[in-house]
């Protein structure tokens, strides 16, 4: 078993990030753009697109509207902080990040912040033990604008959260996860005003992928399956279904789902973003790989030993690639421009090609 770990090591983000806040700088160079922000506003790098605003941006629970740049930028859910970040702006403030330090940001996130931006780091919203957000502080942050497309807010917290200030909600009126992180960014630049450099990014982002696609030509075809870890008593192995943004990703670097997805969605209850398969019923889902993040250490053990489970092809001849490190788990799981490029920077695609051969790979 092959056993990797990524913790700790602190990379600078490259190219692609400089290259878009350069552009952006251009921009404003070439075009006026808006006035400096002031010692109370968050850090910005570059500025909008002329002839950019008003705008209206069309989501789940109708259109919001935004007369002027926002200044102040609050975002709810996974990656969107990531995104306007990587535009150039540093949020006021932003949710903490599964598998982030100490503090709750992501590495990918503090080095743009920090390193790129030049900027302070935001402020991490409060939730109460029920998961609600902490609305007061939310309305202290006097923020311009809140974006909030990625399980971020359902319609009542829209609503209040529209009395403080445009709030911006999921694109799909079905659900609030399966937005590609193409569609994100380029919403969120529109948003910022900053759609060109927002095209920019996502072009970048994508040549990114295709390299990395080039450069493993065994990644094409193979199919695959993502899931989780075993519960004690688990019958039924749970498994995501193609739209979820971490199998979507796996399809970008050229794999395939398996051909028994059928079964996975038909076994899918309302908005779910996943299916179940029954344990007895393994063997009738064909891939190439399994990929899966696991609670920890001694779910992970108790997976790998299930009598069932371990007979299962993908398990049996090593042909797996399991998340214990929650970092590299939360770059590939909400993918956004940073988080892909951290995760190429981090090994991932090396990883997928040892547990495509074969390896058995553990990611601690």
């Amino acid at each position: 078993m092959t056993t990797n770990n990524v913790r700790g090591h602190r990379r600078r983000l490259p190219a692609i990030v400089a290259t878009v806040i350069a552009t952006a700088l251009t921009l404003t160079a070439c075009g006026g753009g808006s006035d400096a922000a002031s010692d109370d506003d968050a850090a910005t790098a570059g500025a909008a697109d002329d002839g950019s605003f008003p705008v209206t941006i069309e989501h789940a629970f109708g259109e919001t509207t935004l007369e002027e740049v926002p200044e102040r930028v609050v975002t709810l859910g996974w990656s969107t902080h990531d995104i306007v970040a990587a535009l150039g702006v540093v949020p006021v403030g932003v949710p903490e990040t599964w598998g982030g330090d100490d503090e709750g940001y992501s590495e990918w996130f503090r080095d743009q912040v920090e390193d790129e931006i030049g900027g302070a780091l935001p402020e991490i919203l409060n939730y109460d033990d029920s998961g609600e957000l902490d609305f007061e502080q939310v309305l202290a942050l006097a923020p311009d604008v809140i974006i909030a497309p990625v399980w971020g807010v359902d319609e009542v917290s829209y609503d209040r959260l529209s009395e403080i200030a445009p709030t911006v909600a999921h694109l799909d009126p079905e659900n609030s996860w399966s937005s590609t992180w193409q569609d994100l960014t380029v919403m969120v630049g529109e948003v910022l005003g900053r759609s060109d450099a927002a095209g920019e990014l996502v072009a970048q982002t994508e040549t990114l992928l295709d390299d990395a696609t080039q450069a493993h030509p065994e990644f094409a075809g193979a199919s695959f399956v993502y899931g989780l870890t075993l519960s004690d008593g688990a019958t039924e192995l749970g498994l995501y279904i193609p739209d979820d943004p971490r199998v979507r990703l796996l399809r970008e670097l050229g794999f395939v789902d398996t051909p028994a997805m059928q079964t996975v969605l038909d076994s899918v209850e309302g908005g779910n973003w996943y299916g179940g398969v029954s344990l007895e019923e393994l063997d009738t889902v064909e891939a190439d790989l399994f990929l899966a993040w696991s609670a920890g250490p001694e779910e992970l053990a108790y997976t790998l030993e299930h009598p069932t489970f371990s007979r299962w092809a993908p398990i049996a001849s090593g042909h797996y690639l399991f998340f214990e490190d929650e970092a590299l788990a939360m770059a590939t799981n909400g993918p956004s421009p940073l988080s892909i490029e951290w995760a190429l920077a981090n090994g991932f695609v090396d990883k997928l090609a040892d547990a495509l051969a074969g390896g058995a790979v553990t990611v601690s």
